[in-house]
């Protein structure tokens, strides 16, 4: 209890505090502002992470990837991309909060500016949920954190593909989540960038419905073709509920 009153005097009176019991995790989100979906906690459990190495999380958010890569591969070092500095600041205090100073990192910044902050061919494996919407689609949130994390404001998903590409060695991979109905925009922008797509999960909301998201791992310099589609992913049963496969997954009871 003693622990729990520190933890929360790291937490400012507009966010909140949510524990991931699955892997033991807290993340500090703005009640306001961007806060993580399903699809986060998906990603790192469909990705095949290196057992040793470096991860880098590429545009980290409030950190939830990175952490949940930290406690599904215990010897691999994470480091987060983020560029919008509040959520900088939630990051670095949630990895206090779960003791992971040794091993995790975020540091802000652009995945456009990836060649002025780190070494080329500096990790074993890219990870990311990044924004999926391109600015002139939709209309943008009056969040402007929100705004940010979901539209290509800061950065496109070719340059999301292009830093992959430069942070990865021959034979690095990549796993990224993402809209459905962009999924062509992102195999080809992978492909354009020396990043072949290996792996495809298409990931539904509901049985019956046009997919959601796609899973998709790439490996950089691999030869083309030979993609493989695997068995789709049911989010939610009719009654709004987890299914089960899901539940798994992300450790939830309904």
């Amino acid at each position: 209890m003693a622990l729990a009153g520190l933890w929360l005097k790291s937490v400012y009176p507009d966010e909140t505090l949510d524990y991931l019991r699955k892997w033991d995790i807290y993340v500090i989100q703005a009640k306001e502002g961007y806060r993580f979906s399903v699809e986060s906690l998906i990603l790192p459990v469909l990705a095949e992470l290196p057992r040793r190495g470096r991860v880098i999380d590429l545009g980290c958010g409030n950190g939830v990837v990175s952490f949940v890569v930290a406690r599904l591969r215990p010897e691999v070092e994470v480091v987060g991309l983020e560029i919008q500095p509040q959520m900088v600041d939630r990051t670095k205090r949630g990895i206090e909060i779960n003791g992971l100073s040794d091993r995790v990192k975020v540091v802000q910044g652009s995945f456009k500016n990836v060649r002025r902050i780190f070494p080329a061919e500096s990790f074993n494996y890219v990870i990311s949920n990044p924004p999926f919407w391109k600015e002139s689609v939709g209309r943008k949130s009056p969040s402007e954190e929100k705004s940010i994390a979901r539209m290509e404001i800061e950065g496109t998903l070719e340059d999301l593909a292009d830093a992959a590409s430069y942070l990865l060695p021959s034979k690095g991979r990549a796993g990224i989540i993402y809209c459905a109905e962009r999924v062509v925009d992102l195999l080809c922008c992978l492909r354009l960038k020396r990043l072949e797509p290996k792996r495809l999960v298409p990931i539904y909301p509901l049985e019956n419905r046009e997919a959601q998201f796609v899973f998709v791992e790439a490996v950089k310099g691999a030869k083309e073709g030979q993609c493989r589609v695997e068995p789709f992913l049911v989010l939610h049963e009719p009654d709004g509920g987890y299914t089960s496969v899901v539940r798994g997954m992300i450790g939830v009871k309904q």
